[in-house]
């Protein structure tokens, strides 16, 4: 271990020369703080530190010995603390199973021992090892076994962190959308780096696998249902779709504070289209339903739009916001 550490010593000082951190305490708490809630899960006791580094593009990345770095661009890209969690949680991960290492030791055909004494030499052989860690490191470039067990290890560690697991998925499948604007080249040392649509999957299958259902609303803070008073008048939107509107009353304030609580747990991005539905009784429509749950029945208050409308702008709402997520096979 101490080997390990020395390395990543001296790979620090050189990714010091050559990218700018960032001090914004408002940017380095949030991180320090999702960070501290990740390091109890881990099982080497290296000296883990995290750092906030100046980049457009989202990445993070860790070094060997524990220091993991996270660019502005993948705080900006992120929709919520789980995500950053995760992402995070898949660098410990890399860190505490010394996947720097042992990537090195492959590329290079040399051991720890050797290794660190190439680095502790300060020559030509020193720079062009540091050279190649740093470059390992910066651009994930792990081979597939190494990655799928970050990937899951990330998920062990996010659940015990207490973390949203369906975060890991939905980070995977924004990258792939990301992907997709600048598609990626794959030569050389990321031949047998595994697509981003397996890592989806296998992670996907970690999540269930663990008794928890793929629920991406909350981590992509979307579908979320708000009442509000405008004009004499109480709307219920879901995201900025209105669903369905009266004249304010406190009839009509219980009854959509009510449909609100509804949507909260059964509006998911996984709800299948056909689960929102008016239901019938006499020949009249009576309630709208999304899957089991009633959202709305008869009696509406006076002025109150149609249940036909509220069915209709639900799907709506539901169409926007999964194309704000387009990635995602929600049909599954």
């Amino acid at each position: 271990m101490k080997r390990e550490v020395a390395i990543g010593a001296r790979v620090a000082e050189e990714i010091a020369k050559n990218m700018e951190f960032v001090e914004d305490p408002l940017v380095t708490a949030r991180v320090r703080g999702i960070f501290n809630r990740l390091t109890p899960w881990v099982k080497r006791p290296l000296p883990y530190n995290v750092h906030v580094v100046k980049e457009k593009s989202p990445n993070a990345f860790c070094i060997p010995g524990g220091n993991i770095y996270v660019t502005t661009g993948l705080i900006d890209f992120v929709r919520s603390d789980a995500e950053l969690a995760f992402v995070m949680a898949h660098e410990l991960s890399h860190a505490d199973g010394k996947h720097g290492i042992i990537q090195m030791e492959r590329n290079q055909k040399l051991s720890l021992a050797a290794l660190a004494i190439a680095v502790a030499s300060r020559g030509a052989g020193a720079a062009m090892v540091l050279s190649n860690v740093a470059a390992v490191a910066v651009s994930n470039a792990y081979s597939r076994d190494l990655e799928q067990e970050a990937d899951l290890g990330a998920v062990t560690i996010s659940e015990n962190a207490g973390y949203d697991l369906s975060a890991g998925v939905t980070v995977m499948e924004s990258l792939a959308a990301e992907e997709l604007k600048q598609p990626w080249v794959d030569p050389g040392v990321y031949r047998d780096h595994p697509k981003i649509s397996e890592r989806t999957r296998y992670i996907a299958g970690a999540v269930e696998s663990r008794g928890h259902r793929i629920q991406r609303k909350n981590v992509l803070k979307l579908l979320i249902p708000r009442l509000s008073e405008e004009e004499n008048r109480l709307v219920l939107r879901v995201d900025d779709t209105v669903i369905v509107q009266a004249p304010a009353s406190s009839e009509s304030r219980q009854l959509f504070e009510e449909a609100r609580m509804v949507l909260r747990r059964a509006l998911q991005m996984e709800t299948p289209v056909y689960d929102i539905r008016v239901d019938e009784a006499g020949g009249r429509p009576s309630a709208v339903y999304i899957g089991v749950s009633c959202v709305l029945r008869e009696p509406l208050p006076e002025g109150a739009d149609s249940l036909g409308h509220v069915r209709l702008q639900l799907v709506k709402a539901l169409t926007e916001a999964r194309k704000k997520h387009p990635m995602a096979n929600y049909n599954l």
